[in-house]
């Protein structure tokens, strides 16, 4: 996570730094894939060699191996034809796992063992001898047939589907009649062992409920003798399996003392009433009443209009009068009759109830012999039940026994194999040569990991987010050489235009300026020109993030190339280790450490390179411990101002980034920074790391990134003439 957001930054600054470059395409991925591929393509192809020959040998020796499957139904319990268990049916899963396992025990094994001879099968026991019986004391196994059952337990195999009641039985030898008799043989054992299991638990339960019944046959007619003569000394009798006379009487009574209290608050509440007696019903209903109420009707209308013809005294009228009140006499004896009849029949209902409540609880005080009669009737009824459950239970184990029915059998015998199992050459080489490419293809990309040193443009590419890196290649002239310091450190004379100079080994681009490395050189100064086309860069900070990696000889070269285009000025600030006097075989007295503590002016710290003309060279003499007060302080700062005035270009040549401070005091100060890397020596957190703290203290831009000594097969070659790699 930490790499990732370092990346992140560099590539910003990056991208802020550099505007035109930015806008540039980079590699495909699949060309990355190529490059890394080509770097490590003999590891690739090794360990696919090795593994593609190791699975095909080890394929080829392989014995055929037959592993036929013969299958069992295992259902549970009580789901036989005829079984004392009547609750079977179910999918029992604990019970078929545990019949399962009992194909993997010892017992089994051995008794296949032992049925199928397989002791004296070399195949199965290897080769070992013979003991005689007399060393083997009763009840041991010989050893082989020890190495037998341990060989049966190792090529057996079950398989349980856990959607069915079928499991599968596999045996595994390098023989298919054998592997299909041993698996045949271990079904069969199991079913007979099973059948003999079940056949001898029913002959137990057999002869224990025999024993049982005799027991509670006795028990049973005992209760029922004790039944009869209670019911005979009580008189109570069974009417049906539901009740008796008790009961019955009982029932009865409730019933009519129900009625009687009913008919009771019924009058009651009819002598609630007397008072109206046009209220009650049976007034309203009686015949007489309402022939009388109607006799009276009519009585008062042939008054009434005797009374309007004749007059109220008249004798019509008188006669209707009395008539009237005769039939209104009758009405009132006759309600008074009914209400005298209500109050006769409520007495009696009142009677009645108290009559019936005196029978019920004399009947009540016999409820304690009642229940003891059901209590010995419910004990002759269970002993009678239990008798016979057991004595169907006993006739079920003997039709059971008789069936020979079984719980497990063999739905699928196992067949003898035309073809083996085991291996399938063509898969496992198709396997072998699939894993070897992969396997090939990743160690390439996991080996390229591991190695933390850049190699290519895409490593820098990867990891800083540069769209564009120059590239310097390694030089190979013969000698004892190491990358772009490839040349012997012996003095090289050669002649300039003028006549005759000397130059250190280092500097290539003046000695050999038709070379690839000095075509390099002038490619990386097009770069610089071209990253800022309207106002190039004059003051050039040349660092590196470590030690060794040609900073200075870059340094060197360059400077050389801009003094073509102008007064160019090459400042070395290394003052830790100075190397830019003895570059150019200079042997001052005066150096730079001495403008920068005030003991020398800066007209005497220049030298004008005799070789090289416009090029002008501050070398440092020697090292100090006091580099980064020198590097920090205001004179380094006038330095610089006064390089600006007086020269068109400047290099200034740093030590290292990550060990000393110096160079990044001196970035904020410059145009612009290149940035060195050395294929194979540079770790590529190193890069990183270098451009974090560029970015953290706001230097100047970065111009570019070189990779210096690039291997020419994958980073230089292949661009021809373009040394810059896009």
């Amino acid at each position: 996570m930490g790499e990732a957001i370092s990346q992140i930054n560099v590539q910003r600054h990056v991208r802020l730094a550099n505007p035109v470059t930015s806008r540039r395409h980079t590699v495909s991925d699949w060309r990355r894939v190529w490059a890394i591929l080509s770097k490590q393509w003999r590891w690739s192809v090794l360990f696919a060699a090795i593994v593609i020959a190791a699975v095909t040998g080890a394929t080829l020796a392989m014995k055929p191996v037959y592993e036929p499957e013969g299958q069992l139904q295992i259902d549970p319990p009580g789901s036989e034809v005829f079984s004392l268990n009547t609750a079977g049916g179910g999918l029992d899963s604990e019970y078929i796992a545990t019949e399962a396992q009992k194909l993997q025990t010892d017992d089994l094994a051995l008794a296949t063992i032992r049925a199928l001879h397989l002791d004296t099968n070399p195949d199965i026991t290897g080769k070992m001898p013979v003991q005689s019986a007399s060393d083997i004391s009763a009840g041991q196994l010989t050893p082989r047939e020890n190495a037998a059952v341990r060989s049966f337990q190792s090529r057996l195999s079950i398989r349980r589907d856990p959607s069915s009641r079928l499991v599968g039985v596999r045996f595994a030898t390098h023989d298919a009649r054998l592997s299909a008799e041993v698996v045949n043989s271990l079904m069969r054992i199991l079913v007979e062992r099973n059948f003999e299991a079940r056949n001898q638990a029913i002959a137990q339960s057999s002869m224990w409920l025999s024993r049982q019944l005799d027991d509670i046959r006795d028990k049973m007619e005992t209760a029922t003798r004790a039944l009869a003569d209670f019911g005979t000394k009580t008189g109570i009798a069974d009417v049906d399996p539901n009740s008796n006379t008790y009961a019955e009487k009982m029932g009865d009574l409730n019933k009519q003392l129900v009625q009687a209290e009913s008919d009771r608050i019924q009058f009651e509440s009819f002598l609630t009433r007397a008072d109206n007696p046009d209220s009650l019903p049976q007034v309203r209903n009686s015949p007489v009443v309402q022939t009388l109420m109607q006799k009276l009707a009519e009585a008062e209308a042939q008054r009434a209009q005797a009374r309007v013809m004749y007059g109220p005294n008249h004798l019509e009228a008188r006669k209707l009068e009395s008539q009237v009140h005769e039939l209104q006499d009758q009405i009132r004896a006759q309600r008074a009759a009914i209400v005298s009849e209500l109050s006769t029949s409520y007495r009696a209902a009142r009677a009645r109830e108290s009559l019936l409540s005196g029978e019920v609880k004399e009947a009540t005080t016999d409820l304690a012999t009642l229940a003891q009669y059901n209590v010995l009737k419910k004990e002759a009824q269970a002993d009678r039940d239990l008798y016979d459950t057991l004595y169907a239970k006993i006739k079920e184990a003997g039709i059971s026994a008789a069936s020979k029915s079984s719980n497990i059998h063999i739905v699928n015998q196992a067949r003898v194999l035309d073809h083996p199992t085991r291996p399938n050459r063509i898969l496992n080489i198709q396997a072998g040569i699939l894993v070897g490419l992969i396997g090939g293809v990743a160690l390439a990309f996991v080996k390229n990991r591991i190695q933390d040193r850049i190699q290519t443009t895409d490593d820098i590419r990867d990891w800083t987010g540069l769209p564009s890196i120059a590239v310097v290649p390694a030089i190979h002239n013969g000698h004892n050489g190491m990358g772009m310091l490839g040349l012997n450190r012996t003095k090289l004379t050669l002649l300039n235009g003028n006549g005759a100079g000397c130059l250190g080994p280092d500097c290539f681009l003046f000695q050999r300026p038709r070379a690839p490395e000095s075509e390099a050189v002038h490619a990386l100064l097009s770069m610089l020109f071209l990253s800022q086309p309207e106002h190039p860069p004059k003051v050039i900070l040349m660092t590196s993030s470590l030690p060794g990696e040609g900073k200075t000889t870059l340094a060197n070269n360059l400077a050389i190339a801009l003094a073509k285009h102008g007064r160019t000025c090459l400042v070395d600030t290394d003052l830790r280790k100075p190397a830019v006097g003895a570059s150019f075989k200079l042997a001052p007295g005066i150096g730079l450490e001495h403008y920068l503590q005030g003991s020398a002016s800066f007209d005497q710290v220049t030298y004008p390179s005799r070789e090289v003309r416009n090029l002008t060279i501050i070398p440092s003499t020697r090292p100090t411990d006091s580099a980064v007060q020198l590097l920090t302080d205001e004179p380094v700062k006038i330095l610089v101002k006064r390089l600006r005035e007086r020269f068109d270009f400047a290099v200034i040549d740093t030590p290292p980034l990550l060990p000393y401070a110096d160079a990044l005091a001196l970035s904020t100060l410059v145009d612009g920074v290149v940035l060195v890397g050395r294929a194979g020596q540079t770790p590529r957190g190193a890069i990183t790391r270098s451009m974090e703290l560029l970015d953290a203290i706001n230097s100047a831009p970065i111009l570019t990134v070189v990779l210096n000594a690039a291997n020419q097969r994958y980073d230089y070659s292949s661009y021809n003439y373009r040394l810059i790699a896009e």
